[in-house]
Order: structure tokens, then C-alpha cells, then sequence
């Protein structure tokens, strides 16, 4: 586990993005969750309300030159009403959502709506009719509002084998497209959900790359990025050299005050199995790839 020597110390430099976990609170607890991985009892209870939370995130909007922000939990629409006032203090913000209470009106913004399969793969992961509530918000919604929404598949090892079906089941959905991203272990963690090595990826990693060319306007996932995930060259966009060491991650602690994780899925990562799509992303926009 990465121990930070003072993680209320954000320093001095510029974060142009960053991320705030506004609640722990769900209402699933999915098998994958890294906030729920730990089986912490505390995870339920929030530390900070919304009037400190909306002055601390302009304080730190300020500090640090924060232009983009990201929304996510737990589920943040549990905190509606905040995240939505809190869109307003950037430019640029985004929710990542498990859709089941509806779909957020943002114009000009992105929701990520997350899924991680077909109906029987994903509701053995999320619980019993989630993706059939899902597909009820997803279709309720006005998708003329300006509000841009992407599904997003967590691959694991366990649900890699319903890559294809997902995307078939999602295709006539009104959605501006799909994505993947891979399941981000903790260090020496061997489980369904992982794979050991990231050689035993690149075969999923390929099936993605074969998705996209055959659904090019649906699936976002870019090929050049899934590129840089594959186990040869993965190494050299990871722990040191990830780019987003630059995005400032935002959880409240123990103390009701804002603390920064060594990265965004937690301290205790597997960088060198690293799977998070948006870490190769980065590097590919960023130029260092």
C-alpha cells in the first residue's frame, strides 16, 4: 500500500482536472467496487455536507487551476441536488452514474452510465434487474437535451467473455456510445476478477479492437489507445509515468476534510496490471506515447 506523508497536502501546483467522490453511499454494492472492496463498515457514512463541500471544491478550483471535474461515488446521485450545483463551479464536469436513478439533464456535459455485460452478466455483478432499470432510464430520457451519455463496461476476467453480447444488447439504445475500461486490482490480489499477468489480456484487449472496427460509431474505446494497453508496451505508461498523476483525486476522510489518494482507484494498486482505460488515454493525448 502507497502511504502518502500528508494526504490533505495538495501542494502548490496546477491540477487543470481533477475528481471528487461526493458520497460512498450506493444503493448497490457491486463485486468490483474498490470502495466496497475492503468490506470498510464506514463506507456508508458521509463526512462532509453539501454547503462545506460546494465552498471547499471553489476554494480548491481556485488554488489549483481546476477547469474539469468529475463527479462519481458511490453513487452521486444519491447527492442530486450537490452534484448538480457543483457542475456549475466548472467548465467542464462529468458524472459517472449506475443509472438506476435516472438520468441527469446536463447539457453540454457527460454522463457515464455504468453496465458490465448483458442482463445476466450484469445483474450477477450490480444485483437481481438492474439492467433492465437501467435500460428504463436510458430510454425515459430526452436524448435531444444536450446531455451526452456513454455506457461503460468494466471488463474482468470473469465477464471478458460477454464483451460482444453487451455491445449487441445495447445497440439500438439511445446512448451516444459505449466504452471499456479493465478492472484496476490491488497489489497481489488473485481473483476471478483479475487477470495474473497482462499477457492473459491482450487476447480481450484485441476483442475490443475488433468491436470497434466493427461497430466504428458506437464503440468510443479508440484503437490507438487499447494499443498502448497491450502487455508490451503497457509498462511504460504506469505507476511513475502515469498521466494521471496530474488529475488531483478528491475523497473526504475520516477527519471530514478532503484527502488525495496515490491514484483514484485507491492506494493500494496493482499499477503494473493497471487497466483503467483513461490512464492510456492520457498518455496518448498528453504525447508521451
Amino acid at each position: 500500500m502507497t502511504v502518502l506523508e500528508d494526504p490533505t497536502d495538495f501542494g502548490d501546483r496546477s491540477h487543470p482536472a481533477a475528481l471528487v467522490n461526493v458520497t460512498n453511499r450506493c444503493n448497490l454494492k457491486c463485486t468490483h467496487c474498490f470502495v466496497f472492496r475492503d468490506d470498510n463498515p464506514n463506507a456508508s457514512i458521509d463526512r462532509m455536507d453539501d454547503e462545506t463541500m460546494l465552498h471547499q471544491l471553489e476554494v480548491l478550483r481556485d488554488r489549483h487551476g481546476i477547469r474539469s471535474m468529475l463527479f462519481m461515488g458511490g453513487e452521486p446521485m444519491v447527492r442530486r441536488r450537490l452534484v448538480l450545483r457543483a457542475m456549475e463551479l466548472f467548465e467542464d464536469a462529468s458524472i459517472v452514474t449506475n443509472g438506476t436513478y435516472g438520468i441527469p439533464s446536463v447539457p453540454g456535459h457527460l454522463v457515464t452510465v455504468s453496465l458490465d455485460g448483458p442482463p445476466e452478466v450484469n445483474d450477477s455483478i450490480r444485483g437481481p434487474g438492474v439492467f433492465s432499470r437501467v435500460e428504463e432510464t436510458i430510454r425515459a430520457r430526452d436524448p435531444r437535451d444536450g446531455t451526452t451519455v456513454i455506457l461503460q463496461m468494466a471488463v474482468m476476467r470473469s465477464t471478458a467473455h460477454a464483451m460482444e453480447a453487451f455491445v449487441e444488447a445495447v445497440a439500438d439504445w439511445p446512448i451516444d456510445g459505449v466504452a471499456f475500461t479493465f478492472y484496476v486490482p490491488t497489489a497481489g490480489e488473485h481473483s476471478d476478477l483479475a487477470w495474473d499477468t497482462n499477457e492473459e489480456r491482450d487476447e480481450v484487449i484485441d476483442r475490443a479492437i475488433a468491436l470497434k472496427r466493427r461497430y466504428p460509431g458506437l464503440v468510443k474505446s479508440s484503437i490507438a489507445t487499447l494499443e498502448l494497453m497491450k502487455s508490451d508496451r503497457c509498462g511504460a505508461y504506469t505507476g511513475d509515468n502515469c498521466a494521471l498523476r496530474a488529475m488531483l483525486p478528491l475523497y473526504v476522510g475520516d477527519g471530514g476534510v478532503f484527502e488525495r489518494t496515490y491514484c483514484c482507484y485507491g492506494n493500494d494498486v496493482d499499477c503494473d496490471r493497471c487497466g483503467a482505460y483513461a490512464v492510456f488515454n492520457a498518455a496518448r493525448h498528453r504525447g508521451t506515447a
